[in-house]
């Protein structure tokens, strides 16, 4: 009868997701209840359906906060929003010993069901507390339907990757046991994408790995990515360090496996996202908050930096009249530029490595390193 009743029907902001489940904190029962916002498109649903992101909140959150804080960042999404029991997710060390695992994949069931949403394009998005269970489910839920996961400053742990190989609670999660009682080996679906979002000052969640202040050991955020790409077929080195690519204003940096859709991101907004941050995970969710115009399309390869080597100058070629050139130094700092013609620009800094950044119509063309001589 669910189903009979579910099929065909489109979700709207007033359809009721909450979802009802007992454990032994709750023998009676609880429903968890979960948020929603649907994009307002006059009424009529992208062809194929909307894409679903589902939103995971840190502990101590809620549903409503994360759709007030991405309902901006994912405009053409429908966004759902769970509450957590407790307001935490159930990891290892929290409050909860709620079955978050089978409430989600149960959640995501029914949402493949509405006529208004893509079935093939469920997305979980998670921070913190949230991020630890987007782990979770990115090892252990098989849905194929879920195509892209984002971690928001919580990579893995080591009780979820341990031994060379990805674990899952065979029971429930008990800090009593090796591992939390994560002893059971998981496969995860290679399909997805996947993107880890961490900060190397973020203050909870140890960028380079260790004991966390939350109690739970975590695997170093670059090896964590390269572990995952390596699952999903990667042969080569690990990107790590300065090898990491510099992108966005504030400053951030890009380690990619492209083949394998596996992305991580350094920042420095302690354990938050910055607005870089967030533009990237608009990107790898292919949201369109900034759709360009046909008129409006640049090719970014088209523009290239020519340096002068007697001065602290540089040319850009094939620039957009539109478009807005900052300079940053390695401390995410803008810097000082002066504009002598279209294409040229001076800078007063000392020597060292600088990157010119390319902006046109609030998005991103183009990132380039530039050695300042002076």
């Amino acid at each position: 009868m669910l189903c009979q009743t579910l099929y065909g029907q489109e979700l709207s902001s007033s359809t009721n997701l909450d979802q009802f489940f007992t454990w032994s904190q709750e023998p009676s029962g609880y429903y968890f209840p979960v948020s929603l916002y649907v994009p307002d498109n006059g009424g009529v649903a992208p062809e194929g359906g909307y894409p679903v992101c589902i939103l995971l909140h840190g502990n101590g959150g809620n549903g409503d906060q994360m759709i007030n804080q991405f309902s901006s960042v994912l405009s053409c999404h429908i966004l759902v929003a769970p509450s957590g029991y407790q307001n935490s997710w159930n990891i290892c060390e929290e409050n909860s010993d709620a079955p978050d695992k089978e409430f989600i994949g149960s959640l995501i069931d029914t949402l493949q069901t509405f006529a208004n949403i893509n079935p093939e394009e469920i997305r979980i998005l998670g921070s913190s507390n949230g991020a630890a269970l987007a782990n979770r489910l990115f090892i252990e839920n098989d849905n194929v339907g879920v195509d892209k996961i984002v971690a928001i400053v919580s990579q893995l742990n080591t009780n979820q990757y341990h031994d060379t190989s990805f674990y899952k609670p065979s029971g429930t999660t008990d800090t009593t046991l090796p591992n939390c009682g994560y002893n059971e080996i998981s496969n995860p679906n290679t399909s997805r994408a996947y993107l880890s979002i961490c900060n190397d000052n973020d203050p909870i969640i140890p960028y380079n790995g260790g004991v966390s202040p939350v109690g739970v050991d975590f695997i170093p955020a670059e090896e964590a990515a390269y572990t995952i790409a390596q699952y999903k077929g990667y042969s080569g080195s690990m990107i790590s360090g300065m090898m990491g690519s510099p992108i966005g204003l504030p400053l951030i940096f890009e380690y990619s496996y492209p083949e394998q859709e596996v992305y991580h991101i350094r920042g420095n907004a302690f354990h938050g996202a910055n607005e870089s941050q967030l533009e990237y995970i608009r990107t790898f969710l292919e949201d369109c908050t900034f759709p360009l115009s046909s008129e409006n399309l640049f090719d970014p390869k088209a523009i290239q930096l020519i340096t002068n080597a007697q001065a602290s100058s540089f040319r850009l070629t094939n620039l957009p009249e539109q478009a807005e050139v900052s300079v940053i130094n390695s401390l995410g700092q803008t810097c000082e530029i002066q504009r002598h013609h279209q294409n040229s620009f001076a800078i007063d800094e000392p020597a060292g490595i600088y990157y010119i950044q390319v902006r046109c119509y609030n998005q991103n063309l183009k990132i380039l390193a530039y050695y300042n001589k002076e």
